[in-house]
């Protein structure tokens, strides 16, 4: 995707912080010296355990070691049936102006050894770094899941880490505005140099291609960092493109807003293509508050978005119409909407007649919580519906679940299941059914297993899931990942 009609890119990026974290080496007590991680074998990308499966990896960025700005904790969420072993691989980013170094220099590794149907977590305090760090993190199979957590006095945030890499990523939301900070992570943990421009589309200035932003050079097992209020300061909506001209990379955003007591931080993973449908399973327009939608258009011609509104006990709203011009990014406020009801949760599907599109929830809470209770987040929708997914649980600075909400994407009744990652049974879990487009809320505070125990979600149509995190001053400001467990095909 090259070009600048397709490098429409929005960058939203916040605050510094890039990283991933924790290594693994199998000397522990010695250092051993830097290697760069096998990656030939790995073309897996399912988080569902495969028999056929020899290795997996996932990559993570955008916090920094134990006492950086924004130290972060790396989640292993194992949905299979044995004890799955790897390396988790840290690399520090590379400073500003400072000459490149050959591949993984100064990384470490630490080994790391998932449970069956269980969960681990890296703290910052195993990446050996104050700085910003990315990770890599290489199993000897698969169904193992990875996400990221982060945390600073003006909250916490957590997002899944990727895949695999892509050479395009899209934010469809971020802001330089009054004391926010972006912050662009750009990971290269393959064995190839690449190339690549950034673009950001300014809500006060349109199209921007920064020349500093164009042409970055990443070398193989390195880690790029930028500022975005560098080259587009006091800006209250940003999206960003990162188009790859050689090469492939994992790119994520870390936006700060306001100050401890009155704003937050979010991780954002970017999004590797539009897709067509984008949903937001659980969302609620509190009083003295403001749910926002921002949906980015890449592509060189106009779409028309449609967005459904379900409602509790399969009340029904009129659908929206959004209409989203060519790169560009149209935005849809709740409260502005009369068939929005405020104080109730209701699900938000987006679905794009023509091409794909990028959708993020931008969420501000009622003021008054004290810090470190994040108030705004932003967090990307889940692009479509699947029919297994896994939970992490809830990790420190979090506590808890505010609540666990599904939407069912199919075109009859679905039957919901809450089981172990791998699908055993739950005490006291019993099959529940949601009718289409109904959004279904388990909570508020639903207390034990949901985000005490990581989880699974199987229904016998496509669902999507989001379970909302505490402490939060209002729901949708953090979520923890839902991560794919579709059989591998």
């Amino acid at each position: 995707m090259s070009g600048p009609s397709r490098r429409v890119a929005l960058i939203g990026v916040l605050a510094a912080a890039l990283v991933c974290a924790g290594v693994v080496d199998r000397l522990v007590t010695r250092p051993a010296p830097p290697k760069a991680p096998s990656f030939g074998a790995l073309s897996a990308t399912r988080v569902a355990p495969s028999t056929g499966t020899e290795s997996t990896a996932w990559y993570c960025a955008g916090g920094t070691g134990a006492q950086g700005g924004a130290p972060a904790t790396i989640v292993l969420t194992n949905a299979s049936t044995r004890t799955v072993t790897g390396t988790l691989t840290a690399v520090p980013a590379l400073a500003p102006g400072a000459p490149t170094s050959g591949p993984w220099a100064q990384a470490r590794s630490v080994a790391v050894s998932v449970p069956a149907d269980g969960q681990v977590a890296v703290g910052a305090d195993q990446l050996g770094t104050t700085t910003l760090v990315a990770a890599a993190v290489v199993f000897d199979g698969g169904g193992v899941g990875v996400s990221e957590a982060v945390s600073s006095p003006l909250g916490w945030s957590m997002a899944p880490c990727a895949s695999s890499t892509a050479p395009d990523w899209y934010f469809a939301h971020g802001a330089t505005a009054q004391g926010s900070g972006l912050t662009l992570s750009l990971f290269n943990p393959t064995a190839t140099d690449a190339t690549v421009d950034v673009s950001l589309l300014s809500s006060t200035a349109g199209y921007l291609a920064p020349a500093a932003y164009q042409g970055i050079d990443i070398p193989p097992g390195s880690y790029v960092t930028e500022n975005v209020g560098d080259h587009a300061p006091d800006d209250a909506a940003l999206a960003t493109e990162v188009d790859a001209l050689s090469g492939t990379v994992v790119a994520t955003e870390l936006e700060s807003l306001g100050v401890p007591g009155s704003g937050g931080i979010s991780l954002m993973a970017g999004s590797p293509r539009p897709a067509r449908q984008w949903v937001f399973a659980q969302n609620t327009d509190l009083t003295g508050g403001t749910v926002a939608f921002h949906v980015l258009n890449p592509s060189a011609r106009p779409i028309v978005v449609s967005v459904a509104i379900g409602l509790p006990q399969g009340a029904a709203a009129e659908p929206l119409t959004l209409r989203v011009a060519a790169n560009s990014v149209a935005t849809l406020v709740a409260e502005h909407q009369t068939r929005i009801p405020t104080n109730v949760a209701y699900s938000a599907v987006f679905t794009s007649a023509g091409g794909g599109v990028v959708v993020c929830r931008q969420v501000t809470s009622p003021q008054g919580s004290p810090a470190p209770v994040p108030e705004d987040g932003d967090v990307p929708g889940v692009a479509g519906g699947k029919t297994r997914w896994i939970l992490p649980a809830v990790v420190p600075p979090g506590t808890g679940p505010w609540a666990l909400a599904l939407v069912d994407l199919g075109p009859r009744a679905a039957a919901l299941r809450v089981t172990t990652p791998n699908g055993r049974a739950v005490a006291g879990q019993t099959t529940r059914h949601v009718k289409p487009g109904t959004p279904l809320v388990i909570g508020p505070n639903p207390g034990a297993p949901f985000g005490t125990s990581p989880l699974g979600i199987s229904a016998d149509q496509p669902v999507a899931v989001e379970l909302d995190a505490l402490p939060v001053a209002g729901p949708g400001v953090v979520v923890v990942p839902s991560l794919d467990a579709s059989p591998a095909r």
